[in-house]
C-alpha cells in the first residue's frame, strides 16, 4: 500500500486530466456547434467540399480524437518533467493508432513516464553525454521502449476492451440511456468536479470521438 502511495499514481492522473478539460472543452464546443448547424466531421478538409460548420465539427472531432495523446503525454510528464514529453506523446500516438484509446492513454503514460525516470535515474552516461541524457538519450530509448510495449503487449487486448465499450455506449437503446443519464448525475451529486467525475466524462467524450471518426 505504502509503496502505490509512492507512486501517486492519482496524483499524476489528476495533473494530466488538468490539462485534458480545457482541450475536452474546446474541441467538445467546437464539435457541438457544427453539428448543430448541420456540418460532420470530414475525414480531410479539402477546398471546396465542406462547409464552415463542416470545418468547426472536424476541428472538434480530430481534436477529441487525439485525447488518448494528450492524456498519455500529461502523465508522462507529471511523472518526470520535460524529459517524458515525447515519450508520452509517441506512445499516446501508438495507443490511438491501434484502437487502444482512452484507457491505453493512460497505462501507456505511465509505462513511459515510469520507465524514464528509470534510464534518468540508474544509466550512467560519460560526463560529456549528461547534457544528452535528457533531451535526447532518455525521450529516445523510453519512446522505443513504451512505444513498442504498447503495439506488441498491451495495446491489443486494451484495444479490443475498448471496442467493446464503445459498442456497448453507441448501442444503448432509449432506456438504457436513461439508466446511464441517472449513473453520471449520481456521479455529479457524490463527485461533483471530483477525479472520478472527471475521468468519466472524458473517458465517454473519448468513446464519442472514436464513433464520429
Amino acid at each position: 500500500m505504502s509503496a502505490l502511495k509512492k507512486l501517486n499514481l492519482k496524483g499524476h492522473l489528476l495533473t494530466a486530466i488538468s490539462y485534458l478539460i480545457p482541450i475536452v472543452c474546446g474541441a467538445g464546443f467546437l464539435i457541438a456547434i457544427g453539428m448543430a448547424f448541420g456540418g460532420s466531421a470530414q475525414g480531410t478538409l479539402v477546398s471546396g467540399e465542406f462547409s464552415f460548420w463542416d470545418a468547426l465539427a472536424t476541428m472538434g472531432g480530430a481534436g477529441l480524437g487525439l485525447l488518448p495523446v494528450v492524456i498519455s503525454t500529461g502523465i508522462a510528464y507529471s511523472i518526470m518533467g520535460k524529459p517524458g514529453i515525447a515519450p508520452g506523446f509517441i506512445t499516446g500516438l501508438t495507443a490511438n493508432a491501434i484502437g487502444a484509446g482512452f484507457i491505453g492513454g493512460i497505462l501507456g503514460g505511465y509505462i513511459a513516464g515510469f520507465l524514464g525516470l528509470y534510464i534518468l535515474k540508474n544509466f550512467k552516461v560519460p560526463n560529456w553525454a549528461k547534457g544528452l541524457m535528457p533531451t535526447l538519450i532518455v525521450p529516445f530509448f523510453t519512446s522505443i521502449i513504451s512505444g513498442l510495449i504498447m503495439a506488441y503487449i498491451i495495446g491489443v487486448p486494451v484495444g479490443a476492451f475498448t471496442d467493446m465499450i464503445t459498442g456497448f455506449l453507441n448501442n444503448l437503446g432509449t432506456s438504457s440511456l436513461l439508466i446511464f443519464g441517472a449513473i453520471i448525475g449520481f456521479l455529479a451529486i457524490v463527485d461533483f468536479g471530483g477525479p472520478l467525475n472527471k475521468t468519466v466524462f472524458a473517458f465517454v467524450l473519448t468513446m464519442q470521438a472514436e464513433g464520429v471518426n
